[in-house]
């Protein structure tokens, strides 16, 4: 079935019959699916007053997501806190109490469960830096992170690169999943197969350990780099804008750009994304996230990650999903509807969230993954 167009872009296909495993990813996650061959357009743009009224849009959704800050030092920033004592950042806490503060509750329940341990990388594990390059995570956090992965299983799941979190992580005791669960490092078992998978491979880590990798987006991959030229390109005059490949996803960083041309980065990823149907914008802080549009996220990516492990079928599981952007939403929401385990957000503001805990910054989430080391230490004598 073609699709006519002036200018095509990647051929998708997916001739392979459904996989067995309950979350075997195949054509099925594509809005679009088909047993055929599918050319996927670039759609000719045609200006009009609906454009604008989304490059606005767009816009509203940038100043929403990205709070205020001030700034440290020359590479990094803060968002403006909140007053503790203030009524309403009091009142936000009782309904998503202090993980530190609940840690026993929290442990209480954890008792004769097997806990699995998820979490986002930039705000939760680094602080937010203006250069996206030197989110660097302290010794501290990764002595931290390194002895909670050698006591529970323990994945992170960014929107960046895989290869780039791993770079910055560096530690071979934890699971990777990159550019929001669509580049997944995940274990070898039986309970995923590969064989009749087109979207699984084997492959081997850094240390040579055979490890199982799945990327439901492949497809994708050559019209992603067609539209980071382009976005290279046209924000090269706007000061400040970066724009980051993670793969499988685009990143406009803007938080380096002054406010008052946020509305040309909006009209320009506007004006590039409005000809490539099959991908979507989603809003980070002081970010715009192009992705493919398929079923996928990283609530699925928790999900598979703990079939992976083996752990999708028991009810003596306890996941803990930790991280503090819109994209985590996904994955507390998927632990909140299955009433499965907690998520715990990283914010030092109110916000509504599906998240049952909080946490301020990465200080306390280094305090947070010390306690379960502690405790898991102390159930064990």
């Amino acid at each position: 079935m073609d699709l006519k167009s002036n200018r095509t872009v990647p051929v998708l296909t997916d001739p392979v019959p459904t996989n067995k495993s309950r979350l075997g990813i195949h054509s099925s996650l594509l809005p679009y699916s088909s047993s055929m061959y599918i050319t996927i357009p670039k759609r000719k743009p045609i200006p009009s007053k609906l454009d604008e009224v989304r490059a606005s849009s767009w816009l509203d959704s940038m100043k929403s997501s990205s709070p205020p800050r001030r700034k440290l030092s020359k590479d990094s920033t803060i968002e403006f806190t909140s007053d503790e004592n203030s009524i309403a950042y009091c009142s936000w806490l009782r309904k998503y109490p202090s993980a530190l503060r609940s840690f026993e509750q929290i442990t209480n329940y954890a008792k004769g469960k097997r806990m699995a341990l998820f979490l986002d990388y930039d705000g939760t594990l680094s602080p937010i830096v203006d250069d996206p390059n030197n989110a660097f995570m302290s010794q501290t956090m990764r002595d931290a992170v390194r002895e909670v992965a050698n006591h529970y299983p323990t994945a992170i799941i960014s929107g960046r690169c895989r290869d780039k979190v791993y770079e910055f992580v560096g530690l071979t005791e934890l699971y990777y999943a990159g550019s929001h669960g669509l580049d997944i490092m995940g274990p070898v078992t039986h309970s995923v197969p590969v064989d009749d998978n087109p979207n699984c491979i084997r492959s081997t880590d850094k240390e040579g350990k055979e490890v199982n990798l799945f990327q439901p987006a492949n497809e994708f991959i050559p019209m992603i780099d067609e539209v980071f030229r382009s976005l290279v390109q046209n924000t090269k005059g706007i000061k400040g804008a970066k724009v980051e490949n993670n793969k499988f996803c685009l990143s406009v960083h803007y938080r380096l750009v002054d406010e008052n041309n946020w509305a040309t980065v909006a009209n320009c990823v506007h004006d590039i994304l409005k000809e490539y149907p099959h991908l979507q914008l989603t809003y980070g802080r002081k970010v715009l996230e192009i992705r493919p549009i398929i079923n996928w996220d990283k609530g699925k990516a928790v999900e598979f990650l703990l079939e992976s492990l083996g752990l999708s079928q028991s009810d003596d599981v306890l996941p803990i999903y930790v991280g503090d952007d819109r994209t985590d939403e996904d994955a507390f929401k998927v632990l909140r509807e299955r009433n499965r385990g907690y998520g715990i957000l990283v914010s030092t503001l109110p916000k509504e969230s599906n998240a049952l805990y909080s946490l301020r910054d990465p200080s306390e989430v280094m305090d947070f993954l010390k306690s379960l080391v502690r405790w898991k230490k102390s159930s064990q004598v």
